[in-house]
């Protein structure tokens, strides 16, 4: 990864600067760089003359640079580049087939390392490799029933009995059922992330482990025009890596509220609003 990527993540790893591109992407015309500051200070209660001082002299300068808006200093406005979709959360998303064009395989172990894996069988490898060394939390999303491999449980099942935390979140509830009946000390809930459900023309993610909170795989689906599809996966390890610092920005308080997303306890709360209900 060429020192033009890596400055690329560092952007988008930052919280202002992604709070920068939403409001531009969420506008239909340029804005000012005051009506920047006081949306992003609206929210934190913040200084807004502060803030713009830091977008003049530190943020817009940087996003400009990289192409990801266009800052014109001297009319003080600030338009889009169309980089970014304005998906709420999970806006990045979209980025991530566009970064991980620009990766070439590398095998450095630097925490600023950010690899790709293509094919199934070795993002499979890789995530077995993640179960054996995770030793407090594993925390996995699966988008699609296929990816289901008993092959995988054993590494599971290991991790468990070492105290490992396993969260695992599926889309189907198959799927959910198969987690259920052969880890039952899971905690398998349905994520509610409008990412998994909506329909795109950018590459679909696969799956997403995060291991620990300091190592981290996203898959894509690259899919070619007879329906042919590939799983290519971007993985980063260190608790500074760009990668791991982005997803963990992006879950944000869901690593730390996942027994609330839960199917055992999702049922809890629809049985007490039915009883209330038909009181």
């Amino acid at each position: 990864m060429d020192s033009q990527d890596e400055e690329l993540i560092r952007l988008l790893t930052d919280a202002t600067n992604r709070a920068v591109l939403t409001v531009l992407t969420d506008a239909s015309y340029g804005l000012s760089v005051t009506e920047i500051a006081e949306q992003l200070v609206s929210e934190d209660e913040g200084n807004s003359e502060q803030m713009v001082i830091s977008l003049h002299h530190n943020y817009l300068p940087r996003l400009d640079e990289a192409g990801l808006i266009k800052y014109d200093r001297d009319e003080n406005i600030v338009t889009s580049e169309n980089y970014l979709t304005s998906d709420a959360e999970w806006m990045d998303i979209d980025v991530l087939d566009d970064l991980l064009s620009r990766f070439r395989p590398g095998h450095r172990t630097d925490e600023s390392t950010v690899r790709r894996l293509e094919g199934c069988e070795e993002v499979y490898d890789y995530c077995r490799e993640l179960a054996d060394r995770a030793d407090d939390e594993l925390f996995l999303i699966y988008t699609s029933d296929e990816l289901l491999d008993e092959s995988c449980l054993p590494h599971a099942e290991s991790a468990i009995k070492r105290g490992v935390e396993l969260y695992a979140g599926m889309k189907g509830r198959e799927a959910r059922e198969f987690f259920r009946d052969h880890l039952p000390e899971a905690t398998i809930w349905d994520p509610q992330m409008d990412w998994m459900y909506e329909q795109s023309s950018y590459p679909k993610v696969s799956r997403l482990i995060v291991a620990d909170r300091t190592k981290v795989v996203v898959g894509l689906w690259d899919e070619d025009t007879d329906g042919t599809k590939t799983e290519i996966a971007m993985i980063g390890e260190g608790t500074t890596n760009p990668l791991v610092v982005l997803t963990r920005e992006l879950l944000g308080p869901r690593l730390d509220h996942l027994d609330y997303q839960s199917d055992e306890l999702l049922e809890i709360f629809r049985l007490k609003a039915d009883h209330q209900y038909s009181l």
